[in-house]
């Protein structure tokens, strides 16, 4: 299947009723057409990300004595979509997010930031904003949090040993997290740890904080040192246990 860049003249495929020129064509992706008339959004690799891809194909050579085709699955066990957003869900809840931002992602499913902003087109940002804006329509200012807000997660090997600590700072709702991490065999009960915790959530005036006890998944982190949606290859027991890292 060959694919070529849409044509500049054609309507945008976000839906937006504007020329592709006028639109999505000054984004950072592209929008792309095959033979049959059926358009694909794509959006740029990091190179890490490339790179886990290479040595995804290549165990698939290794195994099949073949390169994949179209209908190959090169992460076979990954865990359905709506299994890995499930888990997700529950993992933004238990670390104290905005129920706002919880409640758009379902409705989306996406989770945008500061981060991917650049990655959506306008009718997706939109309809994120939307979904914020009609839960607070649905539920009200007394649900709102008092910003800032602290939070703190835990990441470790496995469910009983805690190696990294990740503390964010949310100044407002549409706000990028602030944060700080720790890591270290002792970091649940290094005391400086703890006195860096504090001097932090002070520095930023934080009025509440939510904090998970458990470990929320593996201390490494999704897109740099394993595939976006994939196991970490160097934390056997999370396998199957985390789909998208919710370490902020």
């Amino acid at each position: 299947m060959s694919l070529r860049k849409l044509s500049r003249n054609a309507p945008c495929p976000c839906g937006s009723g504007k020329k592709y020129k006028q639109c999505c064509i000054r984004k950072d992706f592209d929008w792309l057409e095959d033979d049959e008339g059926n358009v694909f959004k794509s959006l740029p690799l990091s190179d890490d990300m490339k790179e886990a891809l290479d040595q995804q194909r290549q165990e698939f050579v290794d195994e099949h004595g073949r390169e994949p085709e179209p209908d190959d699955l090169l992460f076979p066990d990954m865990p359905h979509h709506e299994h890995m957003e499930h888990r997700m869900i529950e993992a933004m809840k238990k670390a104290g997010i905005n129920p706002a931002i919880i409640y758009a992602v379902e409705q989306t499913g996406r989770l945008v930031s500061e981060a991917n902003e650049h990655l959506l087109s306008d009718k997706e940002r939109d309809e994120w904003n939307a979904a914020i804006e009609e839960y607070y329509a649905k539920h009200g200012s007394q649900e709102l949090p008092e910003y800032p807000v602290g939070t703190v997660a835990l990441y470790g090997p496995d469910n009983k040993t805690t190696t990294k600590i990740v503390a964010g700072v949310l100044l407002g709702d549409d706000a990028e997290p602030i944060l700080e991490r720790w890591v270290g065999t002792d970091v649940t009960v290094n005391p400086k740890v703890q006195n860096r915790i504090k001097v932090f959530f002070a520095k930023h005036g934080v009025k509440s904080v939510t904090a998970v006890d458990q470990n929320m998944g593996c201390p490494h982190e999704e897109g740099e040192d394993f595939p976006v949606g994939g196991d970490c290859p160097f934390c056997p027991y999370w396998k199957g246990r985390q789909g998208s890292n919710a370490s902020f």
